[in-house]
């Protein structure tokens, strides 16, 4: 079946790695191997697992001797992990590097119908199926707000829960990376993932650069993933330090947004203004309010000598392998 998908699509196979980071991911790990293992499209699976003391490791190396595994013994985040599988892929001369989050998981086609609309549309760097909750009842919660976002209400409704066949690509500006096909050129261009996000944060930087450099992101209607966060999501609470880390990695992905020209303005204009609601809220005795701004400063002076030298790696294309 999928040969003739291939003949009929009128391209051969191309070799495809796909590359899991994982972190205490037990609960998934086997759902999410097995879904690849079994995609119709062949692909190389590359696991790295971030210092789990859970048994995901033991559980790998008894079931999935197959999948390549690289222990880091550590939590190098998400998107330092993931430039591990990358350049494990790249040395192996891939093709397509699929990266997958450990609590999802993809159908059989999957793979085919991305690499298919990447034939058709080489200039698409970063290609996402659509994602459903973990139940596939319902869109992923987080998936459908980027998507609002990116002006296309009337589609997603109208659309994507109809059973319709090759169903246009969804051009947008922004896709969370629970599962993105990235081209050998978008890595080329484009490179690895920033260091300077340790966790969240990283793809939004990622598809920032790769539209700077000239290639498109796409959802691609037609193929599926099922994530499982929908009870996570539920179940969150919005601390102050919880609300801090979301209003921070918000900044600092302005900071290091090479489509922003002027971003020391930036930089001067948010210090500026957190320093005086810094104060004013000292007076007036707000200890939550002044604990945020003095917070906000705190972590920006922080990485106030990183910023530039993430904008210089991201406009040089060195890689950050």
């Amino acid at each position: 079946m999928c040969t003739l998908v291939l003949i009929i699509k009128g391209f051969t196979l191309k070799t495809v790695y796909s590359i899991v980071v994982t972190y205490n991911g037990i609960e998934w790990i086997d759902k999410c191997l097995n879904s690849l293992i079994n995609s119709l499209y062949p692909t190389q699976i590359i696991v790295i697992d971030n210092g789990s003391s859970d048994t995901t490791i033991s559980f790998i190396k008894t079931n999935f001797k197959q999948v390549q595994l690289i222990e880091t013994g550590k939590n190098l985040g998400f998107g330092q992990a993931n430039n591990l599988g990358i350049a494990e892929a790249i040395k192996n001369n891939a093709d397509y590097f699929f990266l997958l989050n450990q609590d999802a998981w993809v159908e059989t086609d999957t793979l085919t119908s991305l690499i298919n609309v990447h034939t058709g549309n080489p200039d698409y760097g970063i290609i996402s199926p659509v994602h459903l909750n973990g139940a596939g009842t319902a869109l992923d919660a987080y998936f459908l707000e980027y998507l609002v976002k990116s002006d296309i209400r009337g589609y997603l409704t109208n659309s994507l829960f109809k059973n319709i066949d090759d169903l246009p690509v969804i051009e947008t500006s922004f896709v969370n990376a629970a599962g993105w096909l990235l081209s050998k050129k978008c890595i080329k261009v484009v490179g690895g993932f920033d260091p300077i996000f340790f966790h969240y944060g990283e793809d939004r930087n990622y598809t920032q650069r790769t539209l700077y450099h000239g290639l498109k992101i796409a959802v691609d209607p037609n193929s599926r993933l099922f994530h499982d966060r929908e009870q996570r999501i539920s179940q969150s609470s919005l601390t102050l330090q919880s609300q801090i880390k979301k209003d921070f990695i918000n900044d600092l992905n302005l900071f290091c947004d090479i489509t922003i020209r002027n971003y020391k303005t930036l930089l001067f204009k948010r210090i500026l203004k957190y320093k005086c609601l810094f104060v004013i809220n000292l007076i007036v005795v707000n200890r939550n309010k002044s604990e945020y701004y003095f917070k906000m400063l705190k972590n920006i002076f922080l990485y106030l000598p990183k910023i530039p030298n993430s904008r210089r790696n991201s406009l040089s294309k060195t890689g950050y392998w």
